[in-house]
């Protein structure tokens, strides 16, 4: 009797949750992870001090190489520079994303709710955008004054659409790539091996458009529309195959 209770309870919770909309289901799953990030800091705290220690040690490497009483103007590779920081620092927090809840049991709690999968996809891949775009807008105005000495503030608009475009993409596909790494025993390891090689073409495109934002220089802000195509193509490629690929990956 016991048992045949049981069964109907969780058939109701089931068709609960199932009668919930998927926004609101993937509004809920964001939320916990906005609300267990903000109590420990822990992946804001790394990511931040990461992108800082890189930008100083680039700062003191290549203002070394600049002769005395010279100054330091990278802004022809502030692009590639940017986004050097910024793809080895998300590696920082799309590892850090999964960590808690594989070693706490959080994720299979997760696989065991009547959700669907691919929604928790949504909802990682769109934490894991938050956090990425808030320790790039605390950093980059630190980056603006160790490396670029033109004033892009016209052409600020172009900068933040490359940073939101190329951080897409960044988290499309480190979501889940960190979802696989996250089951083996080299998690740490088997992350960036994986990642690295895939995320190269948004890299490539989000360094061309965030230079070429940057410098203002004509010849490149003539090709600033095909980059920046190319990085929605990208990221709508990536999201719409890690969307569907995502319910045998977590299952793994």
């Amino acid at each position: 009797m016991a048992v045949a209770e049981s069964v109907r309870s969780a058939e109701v919770v089931g068709s609960r949750a199932r009668s919930v909309s998927p926004v609101r289901q993937i509004g809920a799953l964001l939320k916990k992870d906005m609300v267990a990030e903000l109590r420990t800091k822990e992946m804001l705290t790394a990511m931040f001090l990461f992108a800082l220690l890189a930008m100083i040690v680039f700062n003191y490497a290549l203002g070394s190489t600049v002769k005395t009483g010279a100054q330091l103007d990278l802004t022809g590779i502030a692009g590639g520079l940017a986004w050097t920081i910024f793809t080895f620092m998300s590696l920082l927090g799309l590892n850090r994303s999964f960590v808690h809840e594989k070693d706490e049991g959080c994720l299979d709690g997760l696989l065991l709710a009547p959700v669907d999968r691919s929604l928790i996809y949504v909802s990682k891949m769109l934490g894991n955008l938050v956090f990425l775009l808030v320790v790039e807008a605390i950093t980059l105005p630190v980056f603006a004054i160790f490396f670029v000495k033109v004033n892009f503030l016209p052409r600020l608009g172009w900068v933040l659409l490359s940073l939101l475009l190329g951080t897409l993409g960044v988290s499309a596909v480190g979501t889940l790539l960190a979802t696989i790494s996250i089951n083996t025993k080299a998690r740490d390891l088997m992350l960036p091996v994986l990642f690295l090689p895939v995320v190269i073409p948004v890299v490539i495109a989000a360094v061309q458009s965030t230079g070429a934002a940057i410098s203002g220089a004509p010849e490149a802000m003539e090709n600033m529309a095909t980059w920046l195509g190319m990085l929605v193509f990208y990221d709508v490629i990536f999201t719409v195959a890690a969307y569907g690929l995502y319910d045998y990956v977590i299952g793994e």
